[in-house]
């Protein structure tokens, strides 16, 4: 079906494309057979490959490929951010699915000691505000890395960038790591070793990040000693963010100790 004006938005065809709202020119009526290969086999294949293509990048070169999408590089890249929520939704449910494949094991395993009320109520926000918590990672790092590493000249804006690909990595990992304590292939490793090889694999992988995108601009004493500044920075924006939560909680009556178990 072909017409001299764009059918969604009436703007006279000059392309085949229309130049006011990119609609393609050449409209098919809908059959089946368009229904089931393009609008359906089409449209979701093309969408995948955006979001393989951006996974694959954050996980093997996230440094590299965020200063490539900050050049301009950006047509074969899916949304970092949009990215990051269906990735962030899809973790949270690998850590829960336990809870929906076994759930008579799950009731057999003893409780902790009952935590004080603080502690309670603390895991209790971090829990229900889990995806908002995840998500500050981006300004805390993108802050960091705008201050320690400057030679790039990359604004706020475009360290946030970089930083998002790299919490889409860490999420991905996470994600990796749940999905193969999920069958049991840990080799009978217990929850606190399995959880410290995971937290070391998220730091060798930002530390990677950092390396991939930074290395040509930097010595590597360099670079070691701006990494270590970062974990140390990172580490006193979590306390002070842990700090106005306990507060918030206690009505800024200050207690010794809280216990962290949100999940």
């Amino acid at each position: 079906m072909t017409t001299n004006n764009c059918l969604n938005c009436d703007k006279e065809l000059t392309d085949k494309f229309c130049a006011g709202c990119g609609q393609k020119a050449e409209i098919h009526r809908i059959t089946f057979k368009n229904l089931i290969f393009h609008d359906i086999l089409h449209g979701t294949f093309h969408i995948d490959r955006g979001i393989l293509f951006t996974a694959k990048q954050s996980l093997l070169r996230p440094g590299k490929a965020a200063l490539e999408y900050i050049s301009g590089k950006r047509k074969r890249y899916y949304n970092v951010f949009y990215l990051i929520l269906i990735m962030i939704g899809l973790m949270l449910f690998f850590r829960h699915i336990d809870e929906l494949f076994y759930p008579q094991e799950i009731e057999a395993i003893p409780k902790p000691s009952k935590l004080d009320e603080t502690s309670q109520r603390l895991n209790e926000m971090i829990s229900q505000r889990s995806k908002f918590i995840i998500l500050l990672f981006i300004p805390f790092a993108a802050l960091n890395s705008f201050i320690l590493f400057r030679r790039k000249k990359l604004n706020l804006s475009e360290h946030s960038i970089l930083t998002g690909m790299i919490l889409l990595g860490i999420i991905l990992l996470n994600i990796l790591t749940n999905f193969f304590f999920l069958f049991d292939l840990t080799f009978g490793l217990s929850n606190t070793v399995a959880s410290l090889i995971v937290a070391g694999l998220i730091i060798a992988y930002v530390i990677y990040a950092y390396i991939d995108a930074f290395s040509a601009d930097y010595s590597k004493l360099g670079m070691v000693f701006r990494v270590l500044l970062f974990f140390g920075l990172l580490y006193i924006e979590l306390r002070i963010l842990l700090y106005l939560m306990v507060g918030i909680i206690t009505d800024w009556k200050m207690v010794e100790k809280v216990t962290l178990s949100p999940f």
